[in-house]
């Protein structure tokens, strides 16, 4: 990971003697000053200044030991993670979660799956609120392995794998003091004259329908775009009285808005959104989650 001169160089910085730190090393003197005259024929510059003495740092060299000694504490720290990652990679799944991204159906399918599996260990892992979906997927694979939540069907292929747990029907989410806000189901009609906040087009198959539909058929609806859904979506839906298009599972993200079902055919799938190249845990998991669905 690191240029192993570091080490002799350090020993000898540390010791103040090329002959200290060789018996500390268990080398033989020339050998730890080889090591040294290497690194500073490949550094350019002194690194030590040399008496019968013993060897002191020159400033150059004073600056390489104190960064010298953070590479070789990151490095040491880098391994250790990895070590970790790839001995646990038969056993260990990992779970991002958020705010968005919440455990509904995964606890339930967890207790089924550890019955058969009990060498399989889960580990929950807090997802960033990301900006955008380039960020998910560059964690999905690296971070975590899997997240559960609505599946983006046309812009996410090719990204990840998808598990289909179940079909989510479209609502709206409403502020309080909403007009519509006292509704226990609204129609198509209701929505005449209204900013509804969707996702932009090229997400998800289901969602670009639902707007074709909404063009075509009632023009007064005015449509908001969000390139992302975030914490932030359901606040600009409160504050500036618009509709958001939303799921039921999404319910409870927002206190401040009120979920309505919409009288529509249009679902959406929901699951598990992972990695397309899994670790060995998580193909064993999805593998046991689809045999009990």
């Amino acid at each position: 990971m690191y240029n192993p001169q570091l080490d002799a160089f350090v020993k000898v910085a540390e010791l103040g003697s090329f002959s200290k730190a060789a018996e500390s090393m268990y080398i033989s003197p020339p050998a730890i000053i080889q090591q040294v005259n290497l690194l500073e024929a490949s550094c350019g510059f002194k690194l030590f200044l040399r008496s019968n003495h013993g060897v002191k740092l020159t400033p150059a060299g004073q600056s390489l030991y104190e960064d010298a000694k953070t590479i070789i504490r990151l490095s040491q720290e880098a391994l250790t993670k990895a070590r970790k990652l790839a001995e646990s990679a038969d056993t260990a799944v990992r779970i991002g979660t958020s705010l968005l991204y919440k455990c509904r159906l995964l606890p339930d399918l967890w207790t089924r799956v550890s019955v058969s599996h009990p060498e399989l260990k889960i580990e929950i892992l807090p997802m960033t609120e990301y900006q955008n979906r380039g960020e998910v997927f560059s964690a999905l694979g690296v971070e975590y392995d899997l997240f559960e939540g609505i599946y983006g069907s046309a812009g996410w292929d090719g990204l990840c794998q998808f598990l289909e747990l179940e079909r989510t029907p479209i609502c709206c989410a409403v502020a309080k003091n909403h007009r519509l806000a006292g509704m226990k189901k609204l129609t198509m009609q209701d929505l005449n004259g209204e900013y509804l906040v969707m996702p932009i087009e090229g997400v998800s198959k289901e969602v670009d329908a639902f707007r074709k539909d909404v063009r075509d058929h009632y023009p007064t609806v005015q449509i908001v775009n969000s390139s992302y859904y975030g914490v932030d979506t359901f606040t600009l839906c409160e504050v500036n009285d618009y509709i958001l298009i939303t799921q039921p599972v999404y319910a409870d993200i927002h206190s401040n808005l009120v979920t309505i079902p919409l009288e529509t055919d249009y679902t959406l799938p929901y699951g598990l959104i992972y990695a397309k190249e899994p670790t060995a845990a998580a193909k064993k998991f999805i593998h046991a989650i689809r045999e009990i669905t």
